[in-house]
C-alpha cells in the first residue's frame, strides 16, 4: 500500500472516531487549537500529520494513540 492510501486510511479512522464522539471537524479543531480546514485535510488524507498533531487529536477525542492507530 502506498503512502497516500495509508494517509487516507488514517484519515478515515480519525473521522470514524470523531463522528462516534459526536464532534464536528470545527469542534475538534477548537479542542486542539487547529482550524476546520486542517482537520478536513487530515481526514481526507491530503495532509501527513506529525506525531504531535496525532497526540493532539487523541487528546481532543479522549482516546489513546493505540486506539487511534488500531485499524487494519
Amino acid at each position: 500500500m502506498d503512502k497516500s492510501e495509508e494517509l487516507k486510511r488514517l484519515g478515515a479512522r480519525i473521522k470514524e472516531l470523531r463522528s462516534a464522539k459526536g464532534l464536528s471537524q470545527a469542534k475538534l479543531g477548537l479542542l486542539i487549537l487547529k482550524d476546520q480546514q486542517s482537520i478536513h485535510k487530515v481526514e481526507a488524507g491530503e495532509f501527513n500529520p506529525t506525531y504531535l498533531y496525532l497526540l493532539a487529536i487523541c487528546k481532543g477525542l479522549e482516546i489513546s494513540i493505540n486506539e487511534l492507530l488500531d485499524f487494519e
